[in-house]
């Protein structure tokens, strides 16, 4: 089977493409000219120099594809907002519109739980259905719903389009990348403070991930939407899992993201005058506001998708950042 993704080089791109080299598909990718190519190489990944903005830059590696796999988005909160809704939206609708131009066989797009801007405040879990909680709290939140809508646009056009909403991911490989950063932070007893810590949300192992993803390419038709976040626990719980695993010290303070943001905003001057970028971005913290909690039962029952909890999750990610 063909498939093209973009995103490749990303988290949860990159798990696909050493899955999917494994089950020896014939795969394709879009590269930027600045990403590190080594893994994909190594794989057997077809790579194109290019950007999701850009049409030309997708053709060929799309054509006659059995599958387009769209994971390419742009999530640094520090980021300038129009290139953020450059990448995610218009890079998602020229990468749906160049799909659908070149008649491939299906489309998946891999959003996000941030589509959704949250959930309800009274901590009840979100569906696919559920409307998006507004005032979104992120650029990437309010550009990932956007980018999405595009997508859909060119479903009703005739796109055979398929959503995945995935959560937190951890899990190895990736030191850095999903929240494995926070995790090994906690592992190293280097959080001395939680923010928003008793909120709910939700948590999902790239493992897992993979693994609801290749079932939709097996099961799902056209036009469905699923959920993929896992267990919902609230970060204090899931850290003080870590400390337990690992006799690590837990964080000795907590403060509510909105008390947070207060403080960041009265120091922002001071870090400033000293050159130094905010040890957290203010729209991280008005998403750390906002409960993230959802119910992903509706893949659990159509796919058969078994995902693991934290209990399962934490000890083999906890041994991979350890090892770094």
């Amino acid at each position: 089977m063909k498939i093209f993704i973009t995103g490749a080089t990303g988290y949860i791109g990159g798990a696909l493409c050493r899955r999917w080299a494994e089950q020896g598909h014939d795969l394709h990718a879009l590269v930027r000219p600045t990403s590190d190519r080594q893994e994909l190489d190594s794989l057997g990944v077809q790579c194109y120099v290019g950007d999701t903005t850009h049409a030309e830059s997708l053709r060929e590696g799309m054509s006659g594809s059995d599958w387009v796999v769209h994971a390419a988005a742009m999530l640094d909160p520090r980021s300038d907002p129009e290139e953020m809704h450059r990448a995610n939206v218009l890079g998602s609708d020229i990468v749906a519109g160049t799909a659908y131009e070149t008649g491939v066989g299906r489309f998946l797009s891999i959003s996000s739980m941030a589509y959704f801007g949250g959930s309800p405040p009274d901590g009840a879990p979100a569906r696919e259905d559920s409307a998006p909680q507004l005032p979104f709290p992120t650029d990437y939140s309010a550009t990932k719903n956007a980018g999405e809508q595009a997508i859909q646009s060119w479903a009703a056009k005739g796109l055979p389009v398929i959503t995945v909403y995935p959560s937190l991911v951890y899990g190895p490989p990736g030191g850095k990348r999903g929240v494995n950063s926070l995790i090994r932070l906690a592992v190293k007893g280097r959080l001395p403070v939680l923010v928003g810590a008793r909120l709910k949300t939700s948590w999902v192992y790239l493992e897992d991930l993979v693994d609801g993803i290749d079932l939709l390419l097996q099961k799902a038709s056209p036009g469905q939407k699923f959920l993929m976040t896992g267990e919902v626990a609230t970060i204090e719980e899931a850290v003080a899992k870590v400390c337990a695993l690992t006799g690590a010290s837990p964080p000795r303070f907590q403060v509510p993201a909105g008390v947070a943001w207060w403080i960041l905003t009265a120091m922002d001057v001071l870090y400033r005058l000293q050159g130094r970028r905010q040890p957290v971005s203010k729209q991280h913290l008005k998403s750390l506001q906002r409960q993230w909690c959802f119910d992903d039962s509706l893949a659990r029952r159509e796919l058969d998708w078994q995902p693991r909890d934290l209990d399962e999750g934490l000890p083999p990610t906890i041994e991979f950042l350890q090892s770094l």
